[in-house]
């Protein structure tokens, strides 16, 4: 059973449980997945959560309400292409460590993937998780607002990845602090036509879309997102504008780590916040 929400409703408490804020996009200068990164602690990004599956940790995500997490589909969707069940998932909030249990853990209620997420082109990799209840509002942990429908980020804008992912693409082990990395973003343009590089070399497809952003230290490299970052946030200026979703490899070069584009799916995303708010599943 769906129970309509009104997330525009005001002076009613448990509305803030689902209300979702945006913010508009400034400029900042440049600054110098986890990769190259620092640690970092909680106080800093509290919308960050850890997304687990029994205690391991599989994906990050972003409190963007009180009881909705902003993560990857692929995180949640199988190869065969069904939904993984919301009961395979819990969250942890308020943590900057992952061996430590800090933090507030609650299960996944649902799992909405946006309807035209694939695996392949990896276009529309965006899902929203509704929590069983709402993470209590501390210094640790709270929502980050979400860029409006249709704005884009300014030429070469600093952005920072956040997570416990690996921080050695070839070491299999996520990191146990949480870390934060300032990389830049490529204009879509010259990502695009490296991918395209990568399609005719490999013969598999590396489409880069309008719905997409592109970032990292271009021919440099040594800085990115890595396994285990999928999901989680990619910020600019304190406003979540990316969902971390794929790349060739971790911290190459020539190749920038991509992300789904958050305001390319706001509307969506307030669409199903707004329906999602209480429901009830039955799985057989």
């Amino acid at each position: 059973m769906r129970l309509l929400c009104l997330v525009i409703t005001i002076g009613l408490a448990t509305s803030e449980e689902f209300r979702i804020k945006t913010a508009e996009l400034s400029a900042s200068p440049p600054g110098t997945r986890i990769i190259g990164g620092n640690p970092t602690v909680i106080e800093r990004h509290p919308y960050t959560v850890q997304i687990l599956v029994g205690s391991q940790l599989t994906c990050g995500g972003s409190l963007i309400t009180r009881r909705h997490v902003l993560s990857a589909a692929h995180c949640f969707v199988r190869e065969d292409g069904t939904v993984a069940s919301p009961r395979n998932f819990r969250v942890r909030a308020g943590a900057t460590y992952l061996s430590t249990g800090e933090g507030t853990t609650i299960a996944m209620s649902t799992i909405i993937v946006h309807e035209r997420y694939n695996i392949v082109p990896r276009d529309a990799d965006v899902a929203v998780a509704l929590l069983a209840g709402a993470v209590p509002q501390s210094a640790r942990a709270g929502p980050a607002p979400i860029a409006p429908p249709g704005v884009a980020l300014p030429q070469n804008a600093s952005v920072v990845h956040v997570g416990w992912g690996r921080t050695n693409a070839n070491i299999p082990e996520s990191s146990d602090v949480l870390r934060e990395v300032t990389i830049f973003k490529v204009e879509r343009s010259v990502c695009a036509a490296r991918y395209r590089q990568l399609e005719v070399l490999t013969g598999e497809p590396f489409p880069v879309t309008t719905n997409m952003i592109c970032a990292g230290v271009l021919d440099v490299g040594g800085k990115d997102a890595c396994q285990g970052d999928s999901g989680g946030p990619l910020m600019f200026n304190g406003v979540l504008v990316g969902i971390t979703s794929w790349g060739y490899g971790c911290a190459q070069p020539y190749f920038p780590g991509v992300s789904a584009r958050v305001s390319a799916y706001t509307e969506w995303i307030n669409r199903t916040v707004s329906v999602f708010c209480d429901v009830t599943v039955t799985f057989i």
